[in-house]
């Protein structure tokens, strides 16, 4: 079925009179706005004392207000590709967060969504707030951004910060992306995954939380550092079960491999242990990728009954997904 395309908000010319009066300039035919209740046009944000107003931001202003976007910090192509793949997915929503200007007009803070916005043709209300004054330019934007596992810690999720790692491991497993499974914040914008949206992630896959208590359940007690860390114990055990197999299997599995309790001689998973172990020396590191690779793979060998005496996985070989 076809969908209904949205008109454009109507008024009749007495409501359009009054409306462009609350207008901080007249409309342009080269600017053309539609005024929206409590809503305004700034063409020219200059106040020379601080002014807040709520603005609708749309491509044709985000182009002009760029053009005020002089003594910014160093622009991100990368995070306007970002804010905008996020508009066009429809995943953006109107927060509170303003655009500021300083007395004279320059843009203090919001050139990455406003570059986003004409990326992306998308528009949206935002307060907007002219005339600090000009000496304020390096207090803004210097508080610490929200983490994944801030924002479910505020949601009341239990054990945020490991459920945050298992999610953004989580969505670049499904999609059989890697660099995106190990690396969430790099790439392309559409292969990102966006901390913003982590309470989407655990609403669309709610059955992580029990990966995440599983993989704590199954944590060594005493015995100093885990040889896997725990997200990639959770996406390991959450992979597993997708896969087809049980709970208690990936419960039997796991944690063989990280207590090495009752493991006959020709157990693949000895020699899993004896990889981890040997990375785990001061002055070696394994990189999550290998560390991933070669825990997947044993679980491959040992759930069909194979013997390895080594285990090994290199970045030519395909990554051990499990169907």
């Amino acid at each position: 079925m076809a969908m209904k395309t949205k008109q454009p908000y109507q008024h009749d010319q007495k409501i359009i009179r009054n409306r462009y009066e609350r207008c901080e300039k007249p409309v342009t035919t080269r600017l053309p706005h539609i005024c929206q209740s409590g809503c305004y046009w700034i063409t020219t944000p200059v106040d020379y004392t601080m002014t807040l107003r709520l603005a609708r931001v749309t491509p044709l202003i985000a182009r002009e207000w760029l053009k005020r976007n002089n003594e910014n910090r160093k622009f991100s192509r990368n995070q306007a590709r970002a804010l905008a793949a996020e508009m066009l997915a429809g995943y953006w929503t109107e927060n509170g967060e303003s655009i500021i200007f300083d007395s004279v007009g320059e843009l203090v803070d919001g050139q990455h969504r406003l570059q986003a916005v004409l990326n992306s043709g998308h528009e949206y209300i935002a307060p907007v707030v002219t005339g600090v004054q000009a000496a304020v330019r390096p207090t803004v934007d210097t508080g610490q951004k929200r983490s994944g596992a801030a924002n479910l810690q505020m949601a009341g999720e239990k054990n945020s910060s490991v459920l945050a790692a298992t999610i953004m491991l989580w969505k670049g497993y499904l999609a059989h992306d890697v660099q995106a499974m190990t690396h969430p914040q790099s790439g392309s914008p559409d292969r990102r995954t966006s901390i913003p949206r982590i309470m989407d992630y655990l609403q669309e896959w709610p059955e992580i939380r029990e990966s995440v208590s599983a993989a704590l359940a199954l944590r060594p007690s005493g015995q100093g550092r885990a040889l896997v860390p725990v997200s990639e114990v959770a996406l390991i055990w959450h992979a597993i079960v997708q896969s087809g197999s049980s709970p208690e299997r990936a419960d039997e599995y796991l944690s063989a491999v990280l207590s090495g309790f009752n493991l006959s001689v020709d157990n693949p998973i000895i020699g899993l242990r004896r990889r981890l172990i040997e990375q785990a020396r001061p002055g070696f590191k394994m990189v999550k990728r290998e560390r991933l690779a070669i825990v997947l793979k044993t679980w491959q060998l040992w759930s069909t009954g194979q013997t390895r005496k080594v285990i090994r996985w290199d970045a030519s070989e395909p990554f051990p997904f499990l169907s």
